[in-house]
């Protein structure tokens, strides 16, 4: 972490970009198993593993976004005795909401066109289904997704093709309202218990000692993992040699990854509790991250690239998946082979991905980035 110039975390565009790719993963098995084609979903030996990949990888950032967004906030309180609540929206907005609203043109107006002027797109029946659903485009959707509450669509049963995956980021977005104003009210001696406090409200609510409008709310808002990151934070802020002592350790990292590894492929525990064991391992891999003295930590420039447009490649890939599915169906119709099926899926869909995220962060994203960078900074 360069301190002098502004707050780094090496490491972390790393974990971005595994995660991002977890999740592509999983919504290309899903899509192969729901149109009847052979899957990973079918196998008992990687069912399990396939089924959770992608909330395991949206778990990963959503952890991530609690330690990041703790550690900075209690960093901005530390160092000017106050959170400017403007300048923090303002980031987030910038950040955010160009990208975003591409995807809900795209998904509300670009798809169903599409699908209603080209035939190729009914070779894909699960998003062809969706599309031609006109009771899921209704008003009360549109609003939701636009009002950035796709969570509360979702729940409801609205699924909506290219934009559905976009209920994460109404997590994260409702996360950056609230977490300010709890960082700036409380003083830095209370505010682990406060975060420890939410931990535990929201596991309770999950174990049903709440009624079920409480049980709703978790189920839309599940914060318990910001929480999980933001304990990360605030212990990394306060104690950040102890735990750069302790994590340089090749036996921690590696062990970390075993867990990790076992977690994600074995049903050991009721899923809920291994997903929070699994939240608290994420942190430790993050700890162990951004340490630059651990030996063995992952260092690549191309996937510290790939993490940072990694919300553009979380963000269009079922766009990318709902272009090349009709036309590698018919590759598949013509060839009869399913392995060049795989092999064009698994190829095609993350590089045009990858490529749309990189021209998108370049010509769009970029700019907000510049305003946000150069009129809103804080530390």
């Amino acid at each position: 972490m360069d301190s002098k110039k502004h707050i780094f975390f090496g490491g972390l565009n790393e974990l971005r970009a595994i995660a991002a790719f977890s999740v592509i993963m999983h919504h290309i098995e899903l899509f192969k198993y729901r149109d009847k084609l052979a899957s990973l979903f079918d196998s008992k030996y990687t069912a399990y593993f396939i089924e959770h990949l992608g909330k395991n990888g949206v778990h990963l950032f959503f952890v991530l976004s609690g330690f990041l967004i703790t550690y900075l906030l209690l960093s901005e309180k530390k160092k000017n005795n106050r959170i400017d609540f403007k300048k923090f929206y303002l980031r987030r907005i910038f950040r955010i909401w160009p990208l975003y609203y591409i995807i809900f043109l795209i998904s509300f107006i670009l798809i169903p066109i599409l699908v209603n002027s080209f035939t190729l797109f009914s070779n894909t029946s699960s998003y062809y289904s969706l599309v031609i659903s006109l009771s899921d485009y209704d008003l009360k959707t549109i609003l939701l997704y636009a009002l950035f509450l796709p969570n509360v669509a979702l729940h409801q049963g609205k699924v909506i093709v290219g934009a559905s995956q976009s209920w994460s980021v109404g997590v994260e977005e409702q996360f950056y309202i609230i977490w300010p104003l709890i960082v700036s009210f409380f003083s830095r001696k209370i505010i682990a218990v406060v975060f420890g406090a939410i931990l535990i409200t929201f596991i309770m609510i999950n174990f049903k000692f709440y009624n079920s409008i409480f049980s709703t709310i978790a189920a839309i808002i599940p914060f318990e993992y910001m929480a999980i990151g933001s304990l990360g934070g605030y212990f990394y802020s306060e104690y950040s040699d102890f735990i750069t002592k302790y994590t340089k350790s090749r036996f921690i990292y590696i062990a970390a990854l075993l867990l990790i590894g076992f977690f994600i492929t074995v049903p050991v525990f009721k899923l809920y509790i291994q997903n929070l064991i699994l939240g608290f391992i994420f942190l430790l891999l993050i700890l162990i991250s951004i340490n630059q003295y651990n030996p063995l930590n992952f260092r690549n420039k191309y996937f510290s690239y790939l993490g940072n447009i990694s919300y553009g490649i979380y963000m269009y890939h079922p766009f990318v998946m709902f272009l090349l599915f009709p036309i590698f169906y018919k590759i598949l119709a013509f060839y009869n082979n399913i392995f060049a099926f795989n092999i064009g899926i698994y190829i095609g869909i993350p590089a045009l991905t990858v490529f749309i995220s990189y021209i998108s962060f370049t010509y769009i994203e970029k700019r907000f980035i510049k305003i946000k960078d150069s009129k809103f900074k804080t530390l």
